[in-house]
């Protein structure tokens, strides 16, 4: 279906989010990782800001710090400086150079500086590499998928070519999404490894920003997949992608490595649970274990508990795009009317749904949602829900009106009888305050 966008001058409180955000978030799933954004300050620290208030957590990432004056007479000076301070004092073992929109539009070469950077320094034992993600282009999701895929490629170069590896058959490499929690991120991790088979996340950030109590500070990432086991994946005898934008660092295993991979575009709700279920156990030989039956079944009885709260319920939805798929594939099973479906920009798998799309802002979900009853979408969605009488609903990024949202899971019978309940709670909520404001209303006439 065509995906379709307004006709106006401006974008009003817009869902995109700059793709230099995705990029850093992919970092914090890595051990011992420093993302450079190489741009102004505010460049980082706006990520720096937003991923501190959704994780609350520290985030690691420094910036070249670039002014007028660098860009115009020398602006990998800065990053030059910046390498050399970093080296020194903090000693990374993931380096990334994130490219801007300033260093863009600029004509800077900070690929070639780097590569030279690299081989004056005899730097090896880690990896260091560059990307480059204007904000003009993509968003959230296209920033961290093409910094996995760039951080895949530079592991590939450091252990060679395709025919000179082992290949370990009971080891999955885990490309998890942008949109996934590090609960969810666990949650699939525990999944695949009930089949026995050895799993490895890249990136992992079930391990880093999931709330742990690591005491001290550290400007490097203090958690997430070591380097060592990053380079092990490369091993592994097969790709699971999560998310139809994980598909592109899947396919540079594929041609690089001959690695076989299979991307799986949702894993929330019944279908899409099944679907990763039945895959594991057809290659595993192994049964589905009993846990994930009984929550089959607990799933299955929190839909039909539900069934009156979502009968004639229509909603709207305002979220990144593999994560709209992923939402609207659940509402689908939940029998609810999905009035608007908005998100950040146009991707192969949003252009496939068979609903309608739209390409826009929160300004849009406001003019094409009137007159629906749950709002799903970040918290920068709150005053428009309220505007339309909706139920808000928090997902995807950034959430920051709730505690511990960011390892709420919805991957999974799991993690889609959560949504279900909480969804129909927030229904069943605004029904009664509907009602008590009816039962004012006439008493004061």
């Amino acid at each position: 279906m065509t995906v379709n966008k307004r006709s106006k001058p401006t974008s009003v409180n817009p869902i995109k989010i700059g793709q230099s955000l995705g990029s850093v978030l992919a970092f914090q799933g890595c051990y011992k990782a420093l993302p450079i954004v190489h741009g102004a300050q505010g460049c980082s620290a706006f990520p720096k800001a937003l991923l501190t208030r959704h994780f609350r957590e520290p985030i690691a990432v420094q910036t070249s710090a670039l002014q007028e004056m660098d860009v115009i007479f020398d602006a990998n000076r800065n990053l030059e400086e910046a390498l050399n301070t970093i080296l020194s004092k903090h000693r990374p073992d993931i380096i990334g150079i994130i490219g801007t929109e300033l260093t863009d539009v600029a004509g800077v070469d900070y690929q070639s500086m780097l590569k030279t950077y690299k081989r004056e320094r005899n730097m090896r034992g880690g990896l260091a590499f560059s990307v480059t993600l204007p904000d003009f282009r993509g968003s959230l999701e296209s920033g961290f998928s093409s910094t996995v895929e760039a951080m895949l490629d530079e592991m590939i170069q450091q252990v060679g070519h395709r025919g000179s590896r082992s290949v370990n058959s009971r080891q999955i490499t885990l490309l998890p999404g942008s949109f996934l929690t590090p609960g969810d991120v666990m949650e699939l991790k525990e999944m695949i490894s009930s089949f026995g088979f050895e799993v490895i996340a890249v990136p992992d950030i079930s391990t880093s920003l999931s709330g742990h109590l690591l005491t001290g500070f550290s400007p490097l990432t203090r958690g997430g997949v070591p380097l060592d086991s990053m380079l092990q994946s490369l091993h592994s005898g097969l790709t699971l992608a999560i998310g139809g934008s994980m598909e592109r660092p899947a396919r540079r295993l594929h041609n690089a490595l001959g690695t076989p991979y299979k991307v799986f575009e949702s894993a929330m709700g019944l279908k899409a649970t099944d679907d990763i279920l039945q895959f594991l156990h057809q290659i595993s030989g192994q049964p589905v274990q009993l846990r994930y039956c009984w929550q089959r079944e607990n799933l299955l009885d929190s839909m039909l508990d539900a069934h009156f709260q979502f009968a004639g319920m229509s909603a709207l939805v305002a979220l990144e795009p593999d994560h709209l798929y992923t939402v609207s594939s659940w509402l689908e099973e939940l029998g609810v009317e999905q009035k608007a479906l908005v998100t950040s920009y146009e991707t192969p798998l949003v252009v496939e749904m068979e609903r309608e799309v739209w390409v826009g802002d929160l300004d849009d979900v406001e003019f094409l949602g009137k007159g629906a009853d749950l709002w799903i979408g970040n918290s920068h969605g709150i005053n428009g829900a309220a505007r339309l009488d909706a139920a808000f609903m928090a997902a995807g990024f950034p959430v920051w009106n709730e505690l511990g949202a960011y390892m709420a899971t919805s991957v999974g019978y799991r993690g889609a009888m959560e949504w279900t309940n909480k969804a129909a709670n927030l229904l069943m909520r605004r029904e009664e305050e509907h009602r008590e404001s009816s039962i004012r209303y006439r008493g004061w006439n």
